[in-house]
């Protein structure tokens, strides 16, 4: 399974031409698109990583916990009546 989905690796296309565009595409209008272009505003090179790394974290294929890939098991809330370390012999 490719780690990016077909939607991610066109926005990865657009992001080098149009940074912009892509971070709209992923987070729609938000903080992340007032960031990018402010960074293009002061050069291409910024603008593109930071849309490469929108592009990136917010990746269509990452398993979250949502999707109940994710198992969670109880965790112990008592505290125990005795205390015990190592390998003693509680009979001694």
């Amino acid at each position: 399974m490719s780690p990016y989905s077909s939607r991610d690796i066109a926005l990865f296309i657009i992001a080098f031409f149009f940074p912009p565009a892509s971070v709209a595409v992923k987070t729609g209008c938000s903080v992340d698109l007032l960031i990018n272009i402010c960074l293009c505003a002061l050069g291409a090179i910024p603008g593109i990583i930071h849309g490469f790394y929108i592009v990136h974290k917010y990746n269509d294929s990452v398993e979250d916990i949502e999707t109940g890939v994710f198992r969670y098991e109880r965790v112990a809330t008592e505290e125990p009546s005795r205390v015990v370390y190592g390998a003693t012999n509680p009979n001694q």
